[in-house]
């Protein structure tokens, strides 16, 4: 049977309020960033993986089929004159840029971050941002960064 005794009690329009916001739909890329923060410190990673398209892709979720990939990271010498990176503004040149490279043992994201992240460490940039991945013709990945 119904309860017809209920009762309604008068509250502010903060309370409302607050409630609105305990209930409001979160924002999808709120949600990936915090699952990438909780996975980034789950593998005791310094970079942060920026590469959403995917969503919330789990660590062991392939991004390229599952065979060893080298990934090479090419970045601006920290020792680099203004001269040099006029000059090579200029012309096209590298003479302001190293490498560096690391092996991921898969293409899943947990694998190829652990190789970016290196790839990160050894250059010593303060890009700690992993944008991208771009496929090479030689089958190696070009890590993309950004700060």
């Amino acid at each position: 049977m119904l309860n017809t005794n209920v009762k309604f009690e008068d509250v502010s329009a903060e309370t409302i309020a607050m409630e609105f916001v305990q209930f409001e739909d979160v924002d999808a890329d709120i949600l990936t960033a915090e699952h990438f923060e909780d996975l980034r410190v789950e593998l005791n990673l310094d970079s942060v993986w920026s590469i959403w398209d995917g969503g919330c892709m789990p660590a062991d979720y392939e991004l390229f089929n599952n065979k060893m990939r080298r990934v090479v990271y090419e970045y601006v010498r920290a020792d680099s004159t203004i001269e040099e990176l006029n000059a090579d503004l200029r012309d096209g040149g590298k003479r302001t840029s190293a490498k560096v490279s690391a092996w991921a043992i898969d293409g899943t994201v947990k694998n190829l971050w652990i190789a970016a992240n290196s790839c990160i460490e050894q250059s010593g940039t303060h890009h700690s941002y992993i944008e991208n991945f771009e496929l090479l013709d030689n089958g190696s990945l070009d890590l993309v960064t950004g700060s």
